[in-house]
């Protein structure tokens, strides 16, 4: 192995071929990708190659011969294939980088959204996906929820549409949640925070990948309404390894400094939150339930499993797009993107998604909780 001007290291064709073999083994047999027992980086380190060169490995054409193991070449007989090996190469990259956002993507959209200028229907690209031994690790078209989840989207659909029946009555509600951003020593920034994975049965447990020992994690909350955004309020020490904001940082850290002062300022609000936090608690002596009531706060929680009913989960999408746009390696840079995708945030947005909630509700109804 030689080793030319400028640090590049030139591999063997022996290496590339044990790297591709390698690869379309596991994959083969669902043991490589996201969330399984094996990553790319850890067949790129077990071969001593970096990253880049292992996928430029990857993105070069099998030899037919006289290479034994099974090749992903393509056939040349009739029409050539729209999705090629090495768009599928780029695809499942991608999926490895976090690329897809909260994995809520359409199947057609994910060409394009890897960087692909090809014209393919989500058929095809689901089709071919499936190949790759990957099944809802891209959403679904339709959303997974369970008969419970479905019950207990339809009983608070009813009770919110009694309550607030017209886009008017949600003027009121300022809508909170969290949001969590994580980087390694590579510097690539990943979203912990992603809400449309729950819909699916292979996605509810969490596993820690490679090398999560070592990525850091920020931790923001932030409110939306009619006509209302607040700054996006960074806060410390979750008592969970997720990040969710336990009732002592809960209380000192947003309720006391950031929601008190709306209070004591005459803001005429309600406080939707988050039933899915650790501050939310399943009795009412707990103390944030006794800052509400001394401080007169009325607030209430939303349905869990269910981020189509509220505008913070969308407004929340672009800090994380933000926070995706270069490597970051320090807490400010982080929160410098996130800082910058949300004052990007156009209140107009916000207003039009409160304007569509009563009909969100009333659609979820019809559909029986899906």
């Amino acid at each position: 192995m030689g080793v030319h001007k400028s640090g590049y290291h030139h591999h063997s064709s022996i290496t590339k071929y044990k790297v591709q073999g390698t690869v379309d083994f596991l994959r083969g047999r669902g043991l490589l990708g996201q969330g399984r027992l094996f990553t790319h980086q850890q067949v790129f380190e077990h071969f001593n190659i970096s990253r880049t060169s292992g996928y430029k490995m990857l993105n070069e054409p099998r030899e037919v011969e006289p290479v034994a193991f099974h090749s992903n070449s393509p056939d040349p007989r009739g029409r050539k294939k729209l999705l090629d090996h090495q768009s599928l190469v780029q695809i499942e990259r991608c999926i490895d980088q976090g690329v897809f956002d909260g994995r809520n993507i359409s199947w057609k959209d994910v060409p394009s959204a890897a960087g692909l200028d090809i014209q393919v229907s989500g058929r095809t690209v689901r089709r071919a996906i499936r190949e790759l031994n990957y099944r809802r690790c891209i959403s679904c078209d339709e959303e997974y929820r369970s008969s419970q989840s479905r019950e207990k989207r339809v009983e608070h659909a009813r009770t919110m549409l009694e309550k607030f029946p017209e886009p008017s009555d949600w003027y009121r509600v300022r809508f909170s949640g969290d949001c969590h951003f994580g980087w390694g020593p590579t510097g690539e920034v990943s979203v912990l925070r992603q809400p449309w994975e729950r819909f699916c049965p292979d996605c509810m447990v969490e596993t820690k990948g490679a090398g999560e020992e070592g990525l850091r994690r920020l931790h923001c909350w932030a409110a939306v309404g009619h006509d209302f955004k607040s700054d996006l309020v960074w806060y410390d020490k979750p008592s969970e390894s997720n990040g969710k904001l336990d009732m002592t940082a809960y209380r000192d850290q947003i309720l006391e400094p950031v929601v008190g002062p709306w209070l004591q300022a005459g803001n005429d609000f309600v406080l939707e939150e988050d039933v899915e936090s650790g501050h939310s608690g399943k009795k009412g002596n707990n103390i944030v339930s006794k800052w509400k009531k001394e401080n007169k706060l009325e607030s209430f929680f939303n349905c869990p499993m269910s981020p189509d009913f509220v505008p913070i989960e969308r407004a929340f999408q672009l800090p994380r797009q933000y926070v995706k746009k270069r490597p970051c390696w320090e807490d400010s840079s982080v929160k410098e993107l996130a800082e910058e995708g949300w004052a990007a945030l156009r209140q107009e947005s916000i207003n039009r998604w409160v304007d569509q909630i009563p009909q969100t509700l009333k659609t979820c109804l019809d559909k029986g909780g899906a």
